[in-house]
């Protein structure tokens, strides 16, 4: 019968142990399992959502456009907005809201009804926000910052790349809202850097059509 030896266990051994230990405790803590459960399969590959704000989840949204395809803005955490013609014109929902009602959540005034008007037509309503309460590198057409938002939506011959621009905002606005459940592929911030000039999702290359593709 050979004879086995065996060697002292060292300080090395202990630390190993330990660690190993750790790493098994870490891997099975509640905090984990969530991120887990929460990674999203989104264009180009997949994106880990821990606890994140929405804009930040916004955020990846569009970094998956730009590191893969935009066939599907819908996967993962993106979601597409609403077009001009749906934020333009009341009488209708834009998500879980009137469209009037959905201008008012993002901070924005779509107009004031006249007296004995029709709720549904645009044309019935005064006032309302401008130009100059949203940023100005959306006013691609220097239209003048008097001109309601409401006009630039309802009316294609104005500008077209600032009324897909506003509507953008818009839809960005909304998704960033805390208490909603709707996940527009930009953030606020992303619509400005795009009108900037920031690099646009392949095979896009003119700005106007990246964003049509961006809402139903």
């Amino acid at each position: 019968m050979s004879n086995i030896q065996t060697r002292p266990e060292t300080e090395m051994d202990t630390a190993a142990a330990s660690t190993a230990h750790t790493s098994d405790q870490v891997a099975a803590s509640p905090v984990n399992a969530r991120r887990r459960r929460l990674a999203k399969f989104a264009v180009g590959g997949p994106v880990l959502v821990t606890l994140a704000s929405r804009p930040v989840m916004a955020g990846n949204c569009l970094s998956n456009m730009l590191s893969g395809n935009l066939s599907d803005p819908n996967r993962g955490t993106c979601s597409r907005g609403w077009s001009p013609g749906g934020w333009g014109q009341p009488g209708g929902m834009i998500s879980s809201y009137t469209t009037v009602g959905a201008w008012s959540a993002v901070g924005l005034s779509y107009g004031v009804l006249k007296s004995g008007g029709n709720p549904n037509q645009s044309a019935d309503y005064t006032g309302g926000a401008t130009l100059a309460n949203v940023p100005p590198e959306l006013n691609k057409g220097s239209l003048p910052t008097t001109t309601t938002l409401r006009d630039v939506l309802t009316n294609p011959s104005l500008h077209q790349l600032t009324r897909h621009l506003v509507c953008a905002y818009l839809n960005a606005l909304l998704g960033a809202l805390p208490s909603g459940t709707f996940h527009y592929v930009m953030t606020p911030q992303q619509v400005v850097d795009l009108a900037n000039g920031a690099a646009l999702p392949s095979p896009y290359t003119s700005l106007q059509t990246f964003l049509g593709s961006t809402w139903s």
